[in-house]
């Protein structure tokens, strides 16, 4: 049997979409899974032995402008995967149920009320209730485990195995470097996609100058959150990671006894590793993550609708350093 999955973006959702790849291969181990993703995300699933083919599409591309060579290109990588014989639509927006229904005629996807873009629900053969407000990963587990009829409850969830690799042939020595033995060492995200999900700069300083015997390392990706993590940097003992592509990143996170960060891709990857994280939640739920007794939620209170987040509410700012601290001394 071939089965794909389509999950384009984003990095979170790629991660949490993932956790159910080894349930599939469990309750159907003769299939070859197939996944279709932007270009960009694609090394997040790189070196998972379960996965049997990437396909990279350059989607983003389309918004720089669009022609019929580059449309005729995409359709044409997509359709040579196949033929498949159930595809499924993770997402849920139009550009990836295009993308599901060129990949094949017998495609599953979220009904018109669970859809990001209800309208995307016309594509699919087959359609499937998913309530928006559950937790991420049992979500896309719950939309996949219907469309192949299979089992993926929250107990098989969580005592899943790691299902994120790097390469282990890859030099790391440059990350090497910065992690010490014979004390924890913590690793900050700083940064977020969103304002809304980015603590603000003094609070880690205040956090940072609090910890004492912790190497304390800081991940920051585009130039403005380098530029906020260089502040950082200089405030306290903190020190900043250089560039890392995706491959770095998740062997970084390998190496932490604890990961701290917003609601962003990069955290996830702590989990998705079953390795220990504390997440800061302001305009989106804690239902973002799947939370254990090693990977926790600190709220900030804020009343949030668990379906439509607001993009101006800056209310993770409001999470006192000292809860942080708590949970991370507890945590080391």
């Amino acid at each position: 049997m071939k089965i794909a999955l389509v999950r384009l973006t984003a990095m979170g959702d790629v991660i949490h979409t993932a956790a159910s790849v080894q349930f599939i291969k469990a309750a159907l181990p003769q299939c070859e899974l197939t996944w279709f993703v932007e270009e960009k995300f694609a090394p997040i699933l790189e070196h998972n032995p379960q996965i049997d083919r990437i396909v990279a599409l350059n989607l983003h591309s389309l918004k720089k402008g669009a022609s019929l060579r580059k449309i005729k290109a995409l359709a044409g990588t997509v359709r040579s995967s196949g033929p498949l014989d159930s595809v499924i639509d993770v997402q849920g927006l139009v550009k990836s149920a295009v993308v599901g229904r060129l990949a094949g005629r017998d495609l599953h996807g979220l009904d018109h009320r669970s859809a990001r873009e209800g309208v995307a629900s016309l594509l699919y053969r087959h359609r499937h209730r998913v309530d928006c407000a559950g937790i991420a990963p049992m979500r896309f587990a719950s939309l996949i485990a219907q469309s192949l009829g299979i089992e993926i409850s929250r107990e098989m969830m969580a005592g899943k195995k790691p299902y994120l690799f790097f390469d282990p042939e890859k030099d790391q020595s440059r990350i090497d470097t910065f992690f010490k033995a014979g004390q924890p060492n913590l690793l900050i995200i700083t940064g977020a996609s969103l304002p809304s999900k980015t603590y603000p700069t003094e609070g880690w300083i205040e956090v940072i100058r609090e910890l004492e015997g912790v190497n304390i390392l800081l991940v920051a990706g585009s130039t403005d959150e380098r530029r906020e993590a260089e502040k950082i940097a200089e405030a306290t003992t903190a020190r900043l990671l250089p560039p890392l592509d995706l491959d770095g990143l998740k062997y970084a996170v390998s190496r932490a006894e604890v990961l701290l960060g917003g609601d962003t891709g990069p955290s996830h990857i702590a989990w998705a590793m079953n390795r220990p994280s504390i997440l800061l939640f302001g305009s989106t739920p804690p239902t973002m993550m799947f939370e254990t007794e090693r990977n926790i939620a600190i709220t900030s209170g804020a009343d949030v609708h668990p379906c439509r987040f607001d993009k101006n509410d800056r209310s993770i700012a409001n999470i006192p350093p000292g809860k942080i601290l708590g949970a991370l001394e507890r945590m080391l």
